[in-house]
């Protein structure tokens, strides 16, 4: 007992350089845990908006992606509407039994593509909107346009990458017009003043029109395929000793907020206005 005593007497420094060393470690310890957490949390702050702003990134790039396969899926649908068809019956048939039965094809009238709309006015008697697509995307003079809405004008000129439109709230616009519910042809008109408004004329005063009605193009021309809406009727009115009514249209393309549009080509354009030219002089 008094050799362990002795032992202890001798050695106490070495013990106590021992102890103060167990503390110094477990002091630095701590020091180096709080310096991580204060490493880390300074990190944190200076990577959390990187880590935002890259997530926001890469949900814009899927929600863009997501939109352009939207968008093709909607072409495909407006591409196969009855209205982009013709319907031919073969008449190469020289005689028919009665079991015979007439055989019929479809052809297609009409194509799809889209753009986007770069600028536009709605203010003025001559307006008119740019397109962000032009000759290299297969864009020509016109073609007609239209929103998700309805109809929107013609294609007006045509550059490299850009493209000009006159909308239907232009003093120049006529449109080829009908009314379904009364079977009738008129012509869509502006009076350079509201940019949702137009008139519909040549509509006899004995015919009767609802307040609601659609108001379709006709297809009676070579731009705009029969069917597409363009409007509803807002007001009718008779005039005295009119011929015709006084039918106001509350157009379906807000003109104000316009972006994404659909331009369709008519994909025998030219062999039909070849065959009409022949009668421009008659």
């Amino acid at each position: 007992m008094n050799n362990l005593i002795e032992f202890l007497k001798n050695n106490f420094h070495h013990f106590l350089a021992g102890v103060l060393l167990v503390i110094c470690f477990i002091m630095v310890g701590h020091s180096m845990s709080y310096s991580r957490y204060k490493i880390a949390r300074i990190c944190q702050s200076i990577t959390m908006p990187v880590e935002k702003s890259w997530g926001k990134m890469i949900r814009q790039f899927n929600l863009s992606k997501e939109n352009e396969q939207l968008l093709q899926q909607n072409l495909e649908l407006l591409r196969e509407r009855d209205n982009m068809y013709a319907t031919l019956e073969d008449t190469t048939v020289t005689q028919m039994s009665e079991t015979d039965s007439i055989h019929t094809r479809r052809i297609r009238l009409y194509d799809y593509t889209y753009a986007h709309v770069t600028f536009a006015t709605t203010d003025k008697p001559f307006n008119y909107i740019i397109i962000d697509k032009g000759s290299r995307d297969g864009i020509e003079r016109d073609m007609a346009v239209l929103s998700p809405a309805g109809i929107v004008g013609v294609v007006s000129d045509v550059s490299k990458n850009f493209s000009s439109i006159i909308p239907i709230p232009h003093l120049d616009t006529r449109i080829s017009a009908e009314v379904p519910s009364i079977n009738q042809v008129g012509t869509v008109v502006w009076d350079g003043k509201e940019a949702d408004i137009a008139y519909l004329n040549d509509i006899p005063q004995h015919l009767e029109i609802n307040i609601g009605d659609s108001v379709l193009t006709s297809g009676y021309s070579t731009i705009f395929p029969k069917g597409l809406m363009i409007g509803t009727v807002k007001e009718v009115s008779t005039e005295q000793n009119a011929t015709f009514l006084t039918i106001k249209v509350k157009l379906a393309t807000d003109f104000k907020n316009l972006d994404l549009l659909y331009i369709v080509q008519n994909l025998y354009r030219s062999e039909l206005d070849s065959l009409k030219s022949n009668f421009k002089n008659e």
